[in-house]
């Protein structure tokens, strides 16, 4: 049968308006899948992609990849792009997972400080409502700890000093090596500033939580009426949280539960280490004293 040539042309523009479509889908395309299996080829491919904050195919490619460069010169640089994908996607128990690898399997890798930093940083954000399990609250504060013991800084003030110093001294003699090498060492110092203060007052943080935990724990027991595990929750807060804003709460509710349960020898003791710990809330005890002191009387 002849075919129509209303058929011939509505084939004909179909393949016109499909070639012309796939032809400007690959010109607004800049990043394209490798088409071959080269593998610094693949993980540049990846790059663009994090470059371009498509985090979801560049995840899929540094997975691959990440098997395929174990044990080569590529390795840490993979773990270290798929860690970051992860972190920046907000999927941060895999971050977790792949830093953890990349100190493990590569623990002299020039990412070794950047890993560990951002490893205590997704614990972190995987750290619940104080009310919820701490795991990650005090995992990311063991991180951030060992962060700091591991990359220490001097006083801020004289890096900035020496900073001054080896610039004036490579600038008056560009040839001395020596100089160079001090220079970029008191920079890259310097430079760890922010991630210093950063773990700090992270851990500050932390720990209030961490005290918040186990005060509200002691808080509700007392409601309860459950004294003797009030009384163990306060003392957790006392023993292991003494910088915290919750020490003197403890040791105030402390008190009270004591005189509650009517122990009035160890409230008295408590009551002295509260006015030496903290003289300027003695009017705030002033109660729980007039309580003591005529039981005393009385008996």
């Amino acid at each position: 049968m002849p075919v129509s040539r209303f058929l011939i042309k509505r084939v004909a523009l179909i393949a016109g308006v499909c070639l012309i479509t796939g032809t400007l889908f690959s010109a607004c395309s800049s990043v394209k899948p490798p088409k071959d299996g080269d593998v610094a080829v693949r993980y540049a491919y990846s790059q663009e992609l994090v470059a371009k904050e498509d985090y979801d195919k560049a995840i899929i490619e540094l997975e691959s990849l990440m098997f395929d460069t174990r044990a080569t010169t590529l390795e840490d640089d993979v773990l270290f792009a798929l860690a970051n994908a992860y972190y920046s996607s907000e999927q941060f128990l895999l971050a977790v997972d792949i830093y953890t690898r990349l100190l493990e399997q590569t623990p002299g890798s020039p990412y070794a400080e950047a890993s560990q930093f951002k490893l205590a940083k997704s614990h972190k954000e995987l750290s619940p409502t104080f009310s919820r399990d701490q795991e990650h609250t005090r995992k990311a504060i063991r991180e951030f700890q060992l962060y700091l013991e591991l990359y220490p800084i001097r006083d801020p003030q004289q890096l900035q000093s020496d900073i001054e110093m080896y610039t004036e001294l490579v600038a008056l003699n560009p040839e001395n090596d020596l100089y160079k090498r001090n220079l970029a060492i008191v920079e890259a110092q310097y430079a760890r500033l922010d991630n210093i203060t950063e773990s700090a007052s992270s851990i500050g943080e932390l720990r209030e939580k961490l005290a918040l935990s186990e005060f509200s724990i002691a808080e509700q027991y007392q409601k309860l009426k459950k004294y003797r595990g009030s009384i163990a929750y306060y003392d957790n807060v006392i023993r292991f949280y003494p910088d915290t804003t919750y020490y003197e709460k403890a040791w105030f509710g402390k008190i009270g539960v004591l005189i509650k349960r009517e122990k009035w020898f160890e409230a008295q003791a408590a009551l002295d280490a509260y006015d030496q710990q903290f003289p300027e809330n003695m009017e705030k005890v002033e109660d729980y004293r007039n309580s003591i002191v005529e039981h005393f009387e009385n008996g």
